[in-house]
């Protein structure tokens, strides 16, 4: 499902057989841009990226990018709400799929460094309260514990925990371990497998959780 609108045609104006021409390349372009940005954003960080730049690697006029996003922030936002409809599809509904589910994402996260330097980057610099993806951040933590932490209980219901830590504990820890491992896995690529100790760390605290691979 998309997470961003292409501009409107007037149908009244423009022959039904011709509509969807513009219709289309508009959409492609935005999508061109959010693509660029999303590698500049992770290379630069936020406040360091231009408009200029993101224009300059998409082959388009300062004044073209304009007339698709008006600002960089509607950017930014555009690029994380991209990135999460990806995420989105990977993750499993149920809660009983939810924690094997998460090694299909890492799995998938280190075939795309780039989407985990951008990540990285601006999970860091939105810490501040200026920052136009602080909110966006904010709530993604705060549901993504929510989602294991019922994950968690659901198992802990079961018996099926070994440890004695909370489920909204226990997912505030799997959270830290997975930016952590992530952010290791940038500066060394073949010194640390995040999926494998990922799921270290879930057979310790959880082995039925991972009982069955998802990730092949």
């Amino acid at each position: 499902m998309s997470t961003y609108t292409a501009g409107r045609t007037d149908q009244a104006m423009t022959p039904r057989t011709g509509s969807r021409g513009p219709y289309a390349r508009t959409a492609r372009v935005r999508q061109e841009i959010i693509e660029a940005a999303m590698a500049v954003f992770a290379e630069a960080g936020y406040r360091a990226t231009t408009m200029k730049e993101i224009a300059r690697r998409v082959g388009l006029t300062d004044r073209a990018i304009v007339h698709h996003f008006p600002n960089k922030e509607e950017l930014l936002l555009s690029v994380l709400a991209a990135r999460e409809s990806e995420s989105e599809q990977l993750a499993p509904r149920s809660r009983g799929e939810a924690l094997a589910g998460m090694l299909a994402i890492a799995n998938d996260n280190m075939t795309r460094p780039g989407l985990v330097e951008l990540h990285s980057t601006l999970s860091a610099e939105a810490t501040s309260t200026e920052h136009p993806a602080h909110e966006h951040y904010t709530k993604r933590y705060m549901d993504f514990r929510e989602y294991l932490a019922g994950a968690f209980a659901e198992l802990k219901q079961h018996g099926e925990l070994r440890f004695s830590l909370e489920p909204d504990e226990l997912a505030s820890m799997l959270i830290a371990l997975w930016d952590g491992l992530q952010l290791q896995w940038l500066y060394d690529n073949d010194a640390v497998a995040v999926q494998k100790l990922l799921r270290g760390f879930l057979d310790m605290v959880a082995p039925a959780a991972v009982s069955q691979d998802v990730t092949s």
